[in-house]
């Protein structure tokens, strides 16, 4: 009689068991899987991007047009002919007058002008002694402001010291515009300026 080795036995019967528990359990997870496990599968949503378009709201422009000007009125003319209808007038004309521009203006009178060599005076002529200061016995010296042109005359005078009411400055500036003098230069070009002339009144040289 042959006797089974127990721990062969044991060892039979734990890998069967070993293969049931194994099985069963993958089942029991699958089942489980299969049951609470629910996959919701959503379809793809394209998101537009969105574009805000502002809108200003922008004044219209309203574009003004010039009117021409009107008409200038016909002129009736009496005509000497008596066929002619009493209604005949003048076409309009235009009419165009040719205005010269404006001369340019004078140079200012007391702009100074720097020069290298002063105006010389060649040709002196002496004031009349006016006969209210002849008689009044006065003397004394008319300062005189005198602008000497390119030319060497003088073009202007004024009174930057009088000898009163007495007609002294009056004969001083008509005596000095009669004098001659040799232009000032600037760099050897002759140059308009202004200069200081004294006009002496002495009672002899009226004797």
């Amino acid at each position: 009689m042959v006797h089974k080795n127990p721990k062969v036995n044991l060892r039979s019967q734990y890998k069967e068991v070993f293969e049931k528990a194994l099985i069963l359990s993958l089942a029991l997870h699958l089942f489980v899987f299969l049951t609470y496990t629910r996959v919701e599968v959503k379809p793809y949503e394209t998101i537009a991007k969105q574009v805000v378009v502002e809108v200003q709201d922008i004044p219209e422009t309203q574009q003004v047009k010039k009117l021409p000007p009107p008409p200038r009125p016909a002129v009736p003319i009496e005509s000497e002919s008596e066929d002619l209808p009493e209604d005949v007038t003048i076409e309009t004309t235009d009419l165009r007058v040719d205005v010269a521009p404006p001369p340019p203006p004078p140079p200012m009178a007391d702009e100074f002008v720097a020069y290298d060599t002063p105006p010389k005076l060649i040709k002196l002529v002496k004031p009349k002694y006016p006969d209210i200061a002849r008689k009044a016995g006065i003397e004394g010296m008319v300062i005189l402001k005198i602008l000497v042109d390119v030319d060497g005359k003088v073009i202007d005078a004024k009174v930057l010291k009088s000898l009163g009411n007495v007609g002294c400055d009056e004969a001083a500036i008509e005596a000095a515009k009669k004098c001659q003098f040799e232009p000032a230069l600037q760099r050897d070009k002759p140059v308009r300026v202004w200069v200081s002339y004294p006009v002496r009144f002495v009672l002899k040289d009226a004797q």
